[in-house]
């Protein structure tokens, strides 16, 4: 706890008190103690300096800036279709998979893109996942619309938010046009539904199950398999994350699914897979691919620790996961 918040939490306790009753009890919802309130919050930033926590591996950005994201839960609809390791074994007729150790698209891909203001981190996640698995199969469509998708997916709420639904009903009928068709404007385009259609997918699966997400293995047994990366939700408002300037991210916090990017690599550190298909607690590392520009990050990427040293997820990574299914050439 920082001495700033520290001083925060005794001005407003303070306030409170100030405008209550002489009996130094104040109504937060549940009634507490200010000046219990304020031990608390003294002890907890003793606490906090003297506990030993992981040492910083990454940089932040001197500015902290904030940056529309636009993730919003699945509101119901259609039910999804899952998929896990076991059901591309089985797909595909092997009996397993080599995983490499190490695995980065990055080289490959197609130039980093920025939302700017609009919340349509949804579209451009899934933008990229349709772009870039039709490059990496070796038949780059070009620059896709996603202003086509904030204008006219029915699963979204244009720069008010979408998530993996928002390719449903739209790119798997239709194709997804080129953005010269209609260019990105921040959310205030108006793109026709129907354009000359640039790329198309047949289907799309989330991964994992809808219990409990993906495993690590699921996520890095398509990607092998297939050459192509996934979209995924991630917490990018708590702690660090949004100004992550480099280096490999550790400073793991829970927090609120807010944002869409991609995991398009990783290093699983010499880790193999436990029996529920993760790595050990504090191992492995995901390569992201966000779409704040070329100058966030590391050139518009990011890498960082798959889980903590408990096993939380990183700003809860990949707890949901989706792919493309794409026509065979």
């Amino acid at each position: 706890m920082t001495a700033k918040w520290l001083a925060v939490l005794v001005a407003c306790a303070t306030l409170a008190a100030a405008s209550a009753s002489a009996k130094d009890k104040v109504d937060f919802d549940q009634g507490v103690s200010v000046s219990g309130v304020v031990r608390a919050a003294r002890s907890g930033a003793k606490a906090a300096k003297t506990a030993a926590g992981p040492v910083r591996t990454y940089r932040v950005s001197s500015v902290s800036v904030v940056h529309a994201k636009g993730f919003v839960p699945h509101a119901g609809g259609p039910a999804r279709s899952w998929r896990t390791y076991q059901d591309f074994l089985h797909e595909s007729g092997v009996k397993g998979v080599a995983i490499p150790n190490t695995f980065d698209l990055r080289a490959k891909l197609t130039p980093i893109e920025n939302q700017g203001a609009c919340g349509s981190c949804w579209a451009f996640s899934l933008t990229a996942t349709n772009r870039d698995g039709h490059a990496l199969g070796g038949a780059d469509p070009g620059r896709l619309s996603q202003e086509w998708l904030v204008d006219n997916s029915p699963e979204a709420d244009g720069c008010n938010g979408g998530d993996f639904d928002s390719a449903n009903d739209l790119i798997a009928p239709k194709g997804q046009p080129l953005w010269s068709a209609c260019p990105y404007a921040t959310g205030s385009g108006a793109c026709a539904a129907s354009l000359p259609p640039a790329a198309s997918i047949t289907g799309w699966h989330m991964l994992g199950s809808a219990s409990s997400g993906p495993s690590v293995r699921d996520i890095e047994t398509y990607m092998t398999m297939s050459g192509k990366p996934v979209s995924i939700a991630i917490a990018a408002a708590a702690g660090d994350w949004e100004n992550y300037a480099g280096g490999v991210y550790n400073g793991c916090t829970e927090g609120q699914l807010d944002h869409m990017i991609n995991i398009v690599g990783w290093d699983n550190e010499g880790a193999a897979f436990d029996k529920n298909g993760d790595l050990p607690p504090g191992k492995g590392i995901w390569i992201l691919r966000n779409s704040w520009g070329a100058a966030w990050g590391e050139n518009g990427y990011m890498r960082t620790k798959m889980t903590d040293a408990q096993g939380n997820r990183c700003n809860d990574v990949a707890q949901q996961a989706a792919y493309f299914d794409f026509a065979k050439n």
